[in-house]
């Protein structure tokens, strides 16, 4: 008997492997063959393409030549019969040419003939014509652009070509080693006719590597390489090989016929596209001979199948994986049930029973094969909800407690103070008869009093802000006016402890539209922060300029100790008040006091209100609070425009607000 899991195997595998090879196969055999394809025609039309570039390029440098041999001043230096060497001289001239100094005046009389000005005028504009001369009707040398090999040319195969018994034709012959330019070199020969008479040749020897080299060669995203090749298959030219040397391969076929252009795959593996060079039959009046040549252009096949090749691997990894990922997955289909889910609740359940709060079912835990979704999914889900919600509350419980605690030493501290002292003071005061000290013990009694009332108020202000909402009062406040007032404020305790408060406003910063009191009291909170952590003596800055966005920037700086690392994290939370509550005494402006861990937890919540946000920098040699407010109000806010009324000046005897941190 079979098992259901063998059976499940077999279905997988008739239905997933057997079809997969088989398109496997296909996209292959199809997709190689159609490469083949497009790419030999790709070959080809390149081919032909370079050949007409190379075709237009040689036609045009012969009639550049032709021009020349058209020069009015060529033809005028040739029509006067020259002088005809005899037999001896020409071979003893020709023999010695190789070797007479340029100094010599038969050497200047050919390199300085005005005609050869002519051809280097030629040669300056196309560089590629490595040499330039011209020949009188009988071969001697008339003028030239360099030294030549010999004097006497009418005996050189070229030259009897272009003369033609005297008709005259463009020739060019096969390619060739020129030794003068030591070149392998395609030469252009043209005669020089006046009145239908050929009186002279002009020959270019132009660089068969810097002509060849034109071609574009490029195919598809590849470089082709090129070969040049002669009708008997030997190479002219091709990159690190000798001219005239090899034979190209496979040479038979419609490539060595030299009929039409085409493509093929040689046996080495090699995509070749081929095409014939045809050149006119004629170049404006004279008749054109050149050899039979054709351009091939070679591709290894691997290169050029390199695409198709990645695309089959690529296909057959997908596969490969497809079916691996199909069997794993029907054998975890196969082993997995739904007692096997249910006990991933209950360990999920047991570990959340422990306080391991944090820990979540994974989302789907019994959808490996996407199946769809089921009771247990929505089961899975519930729970996690649930956990979470009782993490949340969990949390929230943790924190208040932690608020409450911080609160109640803090109250213990801070309220029991002053209260103990009234009632001290108040113990005292039942059997004294002095006025004066009933006067003063009273004012003390009163100073406590409002103390302790700045106490509480600072510990409920937040608190009111909060449940009344958002409520501010909008209007258009010069900062220059609300640090003035803060400065007022704030003066008396600065000079107290002998410090300095320097206030920098910079001159473009411009007018915002906020609550005027709830900036004061968020600059003012920390400016006092500042006093109470600078030494005596010490400096207090304050300063207000522009920010990017649309923001005006308020910046208070203190010379304090700096804020440990540890405590960064929490010093806008409320009630935070750090390591040691000794430390702690709202209402004074002694070094290194703090307040009830409210303050800046309001300056954060007023400034957060007015769409703005804090930010502090600190070090051991201070800290730096910024707040940035926009200058226009949030969208939502309607905005009361004007100037707020003056601000009464503070009592300079006046104990600071209590709720600073």
């Amino acid at each position: 008997m079979l098992s259901i899991r063998t059976k499940l195997i077999s279905l997988l595998t008739a239905v997933a492997l057997l079809p997969l090879l088989g398109a496997l196969a296909i996209i292959i055999l199809s997709g190689t063959r159609l490469r083949h394809e497009t790419f030999g025609q790709a070959i080809q039309s390149v081919a032909a393409s370079d050949v007409a570039q190379l075709q237009v390029l040689l036609v045009k440098d012969i009639e550049k030549v032709l021009s020349v041999s058209h020069e009015q001043a060529v033809i005028e230096a040739l029509l006067p019969a020259p002088n005809r060497l005899g037999l001896r001289r020409l071979e003893e001239l020709d023999a010695a040419w190789p070797f007479i100094p340029l100094t010599d005046p038969r050497m200047e009389a050919v390199l300085k003939h005005p005609v050869a000005g002519e051809l280097k005028l030629v040669q300056r504009v196309d560089p590629r014509l490595r040499e330039l001369f011209v020949t009188d009707r009988y071969g001697q040398l008339v003028a030239a652009t360099g030294r030549t090999t010999d004097f006497y040319q009418a005996d050189e195969a070229w030259w009897q070509g272009a003369y033609h018994e005297g008709k005259g034709r463009v020739y060019v012959p096969p390619v060739a080693f020129d030794e003068s330019s030591g070149v392998w070199s395609v030469d252009l020969c043209v005669p020089i006719s006046h009145e239908g008479q050929v009186i002279g040749v002009v020959k270019a020897v132009l660089d068969v590597t810097s002509w060849v080299g034109a071609a574009r060669r490029s195919v598809e995203d590849m470089t082709a390489s090129l070969m040049l090749v002669q009708r008997d298959g030997r190479i002219l030219y091709r990159e690190k090989t000798a001219p005239l040397e090899q034979v190209a391969e496979e040479w038979y076929g419609p490539v060595a016929e030299g009929q039409r252009p085409g493509w093929r795959v040689t046996s080495a593996g090699i995509i070749q596209g081929f095409a014939p060079i045809e050149l006119p039959r004629k170049v404006w009046e004279y008749d054109l001979v050149a050899p039979p040549w054709s351009v091939v252009l070679c591709v290894p096949r691997g290169e050029a199948m390199e695409e198709i090749y990645r695309l089959s691997a690529q296909v057959l990894t997908i596969g490969l994986g497809l079916i691996g990922t199909l069997f794993v997955a029907g054998l975890a289909f196969a082993e997995r049930s739904v007692v096997g889910r249910i006990r991933r609740l209950e360990r999920a359940a047991q570990r959340v029973a422990r306080g391991e709060l944090s820990y979540r079912i994974e989302p789907g835990f019994g959808r490996r094969l996407r199946l769809g979704h089921d009771e247990l999914d929505e089961l899975a889900a519930g729970f996690n909800n649930m956990v979470q919600q009782v993490e949340q509350s969990h949390r929230a419980l943790s924190l208040a407690n932690e608020m409450k605690m911080n609160f109640l030493r803090v109250a213990g501290h801070e309220l029991r103070t002053p209260v103990a002292y009234i009632m001290g003071m108040a113990n005292l005061l039942k059997n004294s008869r002095d006025a004066d000290k009933l006067l003063a013990s009273m004012a003390a009694i009163g100073d406590r009093a409002k103390r302790l009332s700045d106490i509480i108020q600072a510990m409920f202000k937040l608190l009111a802000e909060q449940r009344g909402g958002r409520q501010m009062t909008y209007t258009r406040i010069p900062l220059g006016k609300l640090l003035e007032e803060v400065y007022t404020a704030c003066n008396p305790f600065v000079e107290k402890r002998r410090q300095r408060l320097m206030v920098e406003v910079s001159h473009n910063v411009p007018d915002i539209y906020g609550d005027w009191a709830k900036l004061a009291d968020c600059v003012e909170n920390l400016v006092l922060n500042a006093i109470r952590f600078t030494p005596d003596g010490g400096v207090v800055k304050i300063r207000a300029e522009n920010e990017l966005g649309g923001y005006v920037a308020v910046s208070v700086q203190d010379q304090g100790p700096g804020i440990p690392e540890a405590d960064l994290p929490h010093i806008f939370d409320p009630f935070f008040i750090g390591q040691n509550v000794l430390q702690h005494s709202t209402g004074t402006i002694e070094y290194g006091k703090q307040g009830m861990g409210l303050g800046l937890t309001i300056v954060r919540h007023f400034v957060e209100m007015h769409g703005g946000r804090v930010r502090v920098n600190t070090g051991p040699h201070g800290s730096t609070f910024t707040i940035s407010i926009p200058v226009q109000p949030p969208i939502a806010t309607e905005a009361r425009v004007g100037l707020p009324p003056e601000p009464p000046a503070p009592n300079p005897d006046a104990s600071p607000p209590a709720e600073t941190n």
